[in-house]
């Protein structure tokens, strides 16, 4: 009777810091095999906001079809994450949290006033972590610049900084206004931070300086002798990221932009995101002149792009997304004449027009597709349907089987792996037979008793939840409320039966 007491007490105590530590564990990283290419889904959630359920769903489908990463593009025209602390200090001066927020905030209004909402908390982007983490989904974050930053250069001029922005662009900083840099480079240093540990890449966009203005930004920073600046400041985000241990990625125009290497050389560390081979006027350095230069190059084919609203049409279509899978290799880079040598390929979706309605249904189908064009390349979990249908049929009461049969389930049920994937369907569907096998070889106790194998479990128990997460957004207020009194009466019902156990003593 002590003994069994004893193993009650021990039992009981190990799931209460279960319950607990399930709920207050952190965001973590993640780190993909080496060994093989990446797969990454990209979603511009910069221009246009996204709520953390919608991120979620997203996460969901990316786990579900074998991605290995999604990129969420916070900053991006709009900056669509604030973190707790957004103080900035610059050259002795201090601009505080709060009056850094409603700056950004406001500038988020002024380049789209988004009826769902301004951006995401801190709070919303721990979740979102988790959840990732939780399905072994990397998190790649973006925040774009020297270019893109219309809402960070609002806020700056709002603050006080004076012509932050280029050449009369709206959305790209001038590379000559050591205030607006410095302001730059400390706001993406909190940002960095904040991602330090929860991801293993940051991207920091780099792309299309003052495009807005004309195609010519990055020509025109080289005739005037400023590409060099621009070299450096790359650079500098490059060190941002390594010291935080993240590995640093940006897009490819602005690189070695017309093959030019005389304004420096940039971070042999880099990742080049290479989207475009340039077009008329639009001269951009090739894949192969990348490579040759040591950098590593991550495919984002701009032929399998989706720009939200647009449904038919030449660019960036639906139908072109959809054609380009059928079109394209999962290797093929753009304008590449060879093999060339990529870390991963990536699909992307973007909101140039933030006020086009979200299809979401459209867009998970697209992540389908291009699994399934790409199976090879996206490996699928395994599916556990028989082995959760094998946990949900153990007995309630376990105390009225012999200690050996029980021990043997306990070994079936410890023998749960969830990391295996539709290759290793075959080693699931066997931990789901050994369940169901020792279910069937449990020996009762001798002395007249019912057979609890009759009174099932009314719902999945499910083996190490924190792998195996429902698929869904994380619970409601009314959800955790719920949660929290059955934690309430768990503890008294801990209580109530030692004191009956002190009595049978």
């Amino acid at each position: 009777m002590k003994k069994h007491g004893f193993r009650f007490w021990l039992l009981a105590i190990v799931g209460l810091l279960g319950m607990v530590l399930s709920l207050s564990q952190p965001p973590k990283q993640v780190v993909a095999a080496d060994n093989t290419l990446k797969s990454v889904f990209s979603i511009d959630a910069g221009r246009k906001y996204f709520s953390a359920d919608q991120l979620k769903t997203i996460i969901d489908r990316a786990h579900t079809d074998g991605y290995t990463d999604v990129q969420v593009l916070l900053g991006n025209d709009a900056l669509r994450l604030l973190l707790d602390d957004m103080s900035v200090t610059i050259n002795g001066k201090t601009y505080g949290s709060d009056v850094v927020k409603q700056a950004i905030q406001a500038g988020n209004k002024a380049y789209y006033d988004d009826p769902n909402g301004n951006a995401l908390t801190q709070t919303d982007m721990d979740a979102v972590l988790k959840y990732a983490a939780a399905r072994d989904i990397n998190i790649i974050p973006v925040i774009n610049s020297p270019g893109h930053m219309d809402a960070i250069l609002t806020a700056m001029a709002q603050l006080g900084i004076k012509n932050p922005a280029f050449n009369g662009s709206k959305r790209t900083v001038d590379l000559n206004n050591d205030t607006a840099i410095a302001f730059t480079k400390a706001l993406l240093q909190k940002y960095v931070m904040y991602f330090k540990g929860h991801a293993t890449t940051f991207n920091f966009g780099s792309d299309e300086y003052a495009n807005d203005v004309d195609t010519g930004g990055w020509a025109k920073l080289q005739q005037s002798g400023t590409y060099k600046k621009f070299v450096a400041y790359v650079n500098d985000l490059a060190a941002m990221a390594k010291n935080a241990g993240l590995k640093p990625m940006v897009f490819n125009d602005g690189i070695y932009y017309d093959n030019n290497t005389s304004f420096g050389t940039f971070d042999k560390d880099l990742i080049v995101s290479y989207w475009t081979a340039g077009w008329g006027g639009y001269d951009v350095a090739k894949p192969e002149f990348l490579t040759d230069k040591g950098l590593k190059i991550m495919n984002t084919n701009d032929g399998w792009y989706w720009v939200l609203g647009r449904v038919d049409g030449d660019l960036y279509s639906y139908k072109t997304a959809l054609a380009s899978l059928a079109s394209k290799k999962f290797t093929d880079v753009p304008g590449a004449s060879s093999a060339v040598p990529i870390i991963g390929s990536m699909q992307a979706v973007w909101a140039d027009d933030p006020s086009a309605q979200l299809d979401m249904p459209a867009l998970l189908k697209l992540m389908d597709q291009f699994s399934t064009a790409y199976a090879p390349y996206l490996v699928r979990p395994a599916d556990y349907s028989k082995v959760d249908a094998a946990i949900a049929a153990v007995p309630r009461q376990l105390n009225q089987y012999t200690e050996a049969s029980v021990a043997k389930l306990d070994a079936a049920l410890a023998a749960v792996n969830r990391n295996l994937n539709i290759t290793q369907q075959a080693q699931a569907d066997t931990m789901a037979a050994k369940i169901t096998a020792a279910i069937a070889a449990l020996v009762l106790k001798p002395g007249p008793q019912p057979d609890p194998r009759q009174q099932q479990v009314p719902t999945k128990t499910i083996v190490n939840p924190g792998r195996y997460l429902p698929k869904t957004a994380e619970a409601s207020g009314w959800e955790l409320m719920l949660a929290g009194l059955a934690t309430i009466l768990g503890v008294i019902s801990i209580v109530f039966f030692w004191r009956q156990h002190r009595m049978a003593v």
